[in-house]
């Protein structure tokens, strides 16, 4: 049986209603734009997304921010990623953005 208030990353899940990363030992809470951003990534797994697709996906689409913003986002969760685990699932693609695996 599935839980459907749950995302799996590997060994390590989101749980929707929470919004705690969870690993084997330890749970990480994530704030509401680490949390969307993450479930964001989770859904599109496999496929290269830029910086501006994140930002117009993810922050509304009629905000004027700079897309460095999706890059300090993205270095939290890892940071966040890995208290929980050794790698982060997100992976930078060179002058493109990024790739959930």
């Amino acid at each position: 049986m599935t839980n459907t208030n749950q995302l799996n990353i590997g060994s390590a899940k989101i749980d929707l209603k929470s919004r705690y990363l969870f690993g084997t030992r330890k749970k990480v809470p994530l704030n509401n734009k680490e949390f969307v951003l993450l479930e964001y990534f989770i859904r599109n797994g496999g496929k290269v997304l830029s910086r501006t697709e994140i930002l117009e996906d993810v922050w509304d689409r009629n905000i004027f921010c700079n897309t460095n913003t999706v890059d300090v986002h993205i270095s939290k969760i890892r940071k966040k990623f890995t208290k929980i685990r050794k790698k982060s699932p997100i992976k930078t693609v060179h002058s493109v953005g990024y790739i959930f695996e």
